[in-house]
């Protein structure tokens, strides 16, 4: 597997998967391992990745429960290290990679009628950017929001399907109102500490198209209890 200036392969540490990472941007973090196992599903569905990154989504879901993905990510260096770390598990025939925008992204034959979806949306307003864009982009909502997140989920996925979602949990309320314009219902949540004592750092989504009101809070986590996040248990 051929790697270019700057990248490494990290180990995953489930089941001997792999990922190619550039060293100067933006990688993955916990919030992408504790989304992976909260997602709930039947091996032989299909699932969006919407802002794919590096794949690691995609990657570890596949993995662990069998569904297959179409992975959306805007940028193009991303989509190809994707691709390369998808050739490297042995995963191309359950995992697609589409260098394409979610805000435009449209259905079309083969492309329609998901039966779910994950995100790992940037939320960041405002404050200080970093000066590189392969990282901005994954952070601040420049090019994607929530709003676009959620729109672009309620027309590709099937009604009944559902959307997993990571994020903030002070910004709980604007994920329920995104998700609530675009004929979602969020159906469980669970909040994550990173430490005792301490307000909730995320808050982990499921959320039903079409769903009626009511809504499950699972137990919450607590980072603290469960070491770094590479060695979690998937």
């Amino acid at each position: 597997m051929e790697l270019f200036e700057h990248e490494v392969v990290e180990d995953l540490g489930f089941q001997n998967l792999k990922i190619i990472r550039d060293t100067r941007g933006f990688t993955y973090g916990t919030d992408a391992v504790l989304l992976a196992n909260f997602v709930r599903s039947k091996s032989n569905e299909m699932f969006l990745d919407l802002g794919a990154g590096t794949g690691i989504l995609s990657i570890l879901i596949n993995a662990k429960i069998g569904a297959c993905f179409d992975a959306v990510e805007l940028d193009e260096s991303m989509c190809d290290m994707a691709r390369r770390s998808v050739e490297l598990n042995g995963q191309q025939a359950a995992i697609r990679i589409n260098h394409a925008d979610l805000r435009t992204l449209a259905a079309k034959p083969g492309f329609e009628n998901f039966d779910a979806a994950v995100s790992n949306p940037p939320y960041f307003a405002g404050g200080t950017k970093s000066a590189d864009p392969q990282r901005r982009m994954s952070t601040h909502q420049e090019e994607c929001t929530v709003y676009d997140v959620a729109a672009c989920a309620n027309r590709l996925i099937k009604n009944g399907g559902r959307l997993f979602m990571v994020y903030p949990a002070s910004l709980f309320a604007q994920a329920c109102h995104a998700l609530g314009e675009n004929r979602f219902a969020v159906k469980r949540a669970q909040l994550v500490f990173t430490k005792r004592g301490t307000p909730p750092h995320v808050v982990l989504l499921q959320a039903k198209k079409g769903g009626r009101a009511g809504m499950v809070w699972e137990t919450p986590l607590l980072l603290n209890d469960m070491g770094d996040a590479q060695s979690m248990t998937l």
